[in-house]
């Protein structure tokens, strides 16, 4: 189960998710994907709480049960900024114990971002992305890309439709209930897609701004090698280019889709699950 709560900060725009445990250890921040909602994460953040780690979480602007038309999430500094008021509610709420910022598939790409240049990101921690909106597998031509660019300048909140099949997502016993879920859209404005596909490919070359205060934190990147949606080559970029760096590990799970935490055809994701809460609590 989950508490919801107002963000105040964020004049109450964005809604947060609080599941408890007792006598935690440590508390997770999770930063959802494109179309989906926090409230999809109860199952991680049910098996987390029996090792002591509690969860909090937020429905990204345009999303969920926060406001903003659907879809909307953006732009891009504001959506950071409640990145920021969502640390400093798990600090407050739960004193003195370490925090770990999550994101997953979009929220990946702005967890990379956040962890490269947030106002707070030196007070997480640990740092874990999970298959990350760098390189999507149906990418877009450049000059495709680039007409969306220029017409978000035009019409930014203008949205466009964009489907994920639930059966690549993960195993349906877990991505489910997905299609019939309300709070569940297919939209993304077009001025989201062209931040994340301009940070995406920032982050892709290493081009990213990047101020080092996360410099030696332990960071956990996880993709799925069966991922439809997000590229796993936009995580071995990543890979390859720190993979000397003090305290980073890359995890590619065999046969898993794009939401690892939910599994693959023929696996859960539990294994998944049990990888994060080695390393938070490591």
């Amino acid at each position: 189960m989950f508490e919801n709560f107002a963000m105040e900060t964020r004049n109450r725009e964005v809604v947060g998710y609080r599941f408890d445990c007792d006598n935690p250890k440590a508390v997770l921040c999770i930063i959802h994907g494109v179309g989906e909602h926090a409230g999809r994460y109860r199952r991680m953040a049910s098996m987390l709480a029996e090792s002591g780690i509690a969860t909090v979480a937020f429905d990204l602007r345009g999303h969920g049960i926060s406001q903003g038309k659907r879809g909307d999430c953006a732009p891009r500094q504001q959506v950071l900024e409640d990145v920021d008021a969502l640390i400093e509610y798990a600090q407050r709420f739960y004193p003195e114990l370490p925090v770990t910022l999550y994101g997953h598939s979009m929220g990946g790409n702005i967890c990379l971002d956040y962890k490269a240049r947030g106002n707070n990101n030196s007070l997480p921690e640990k740092y874990i992305v999970s298959a990350p909106w760098i390189k999507l597998v149906k990418d877009f031509p450049k000059p495709v890309v680039s007409m969306l660019r220029a017409a978000s300048k035009i019409a930014p909140r203008v949205t466009i439709s964009q489907s994920f099949p639930e059966e690549q997502l993960g195993n349906l016993i877990n991505v489910r209930p997905y299609d019939d879920d309300p709070l569940v859209h297919n939209t993304i404005s077009l001025r989201c897609a062209a931040e994340c596909f301009d940070k995406g490919n920032e982050i892709f070359e290493g081009a990213n701004y990047d101020n080092h205060n996360t410099d030696g934190k332990p960071f956990l990147l996880m993709h799925g090698d069966e991922d439809k949606i997000c590229s796993v080559e936009g995580s071995r970029a990543v890979a390859a280019r720190m993979k000397d760096s003090e305290g980073f590990r890359y995890v590619e799970w065999h046969g898993y889709y794009h939401e690892i935490h939910n599994g693959g055809k023929d696996v859960t994701g539990d294994e998944v699950i049990y990888a994060i809460k080695d390393f938070i609590l490591a």
